[in-house]
């Protein structure tokens, strides 16, 4: 395909991310611009808005570290009974978070416009 490229873009990498890049680049046998080019011309790009949604879900996932401090104190205390209860109710609950979490996700770009080719 012959284009004419007129644009230069030019990053900055450590010594060590070059090595990778060019590692990397010699195996797939792409020019440095076609190695380049590759990821830009076949992927989307997705961008998530964190806002009070999100953090609604953090503060689900933190009480539920809680609760699993407080199972891992019944358990040390031999209240394995009460422990396995707690456990329990965790489950539910991490549960629901992570389908909180999922449909969140899946909703990704509400706010966002999609860049596509």
């Amino acid at each position: 395909m012959n284009r004419i490229r007129d644009k230069q873009f030019n990053i900055r990498l450590t010594e060590k991310e070059f090595d990778m890049f060019e590692r990397k680049r010699k195996i797939s046998g792409f020019s440095k611009t076609d190695f380049f080019m590759k990821p830009v011309r076949g992927s989307n790009i997705k961008v998530y808005r964190f806002d009070d949604e999100v953090k609604a879900i953090m503060q689900e996932l933190r009480k539920i570290g809680v609760d699993l401090n407080q199972a891992a104190y019944l358990v040390n205390i031999m209240q394995d009974g009460e422990a396995l209860r707690e456990l329990h109710l965790m489950y539910e609950d991490l549960c629901k978070v992570m389908k909180k979490l999922s449909e969140f996700m899946d909703k990704s770009l509400a706010n966002a416009k999609i860049a596509e080719d």
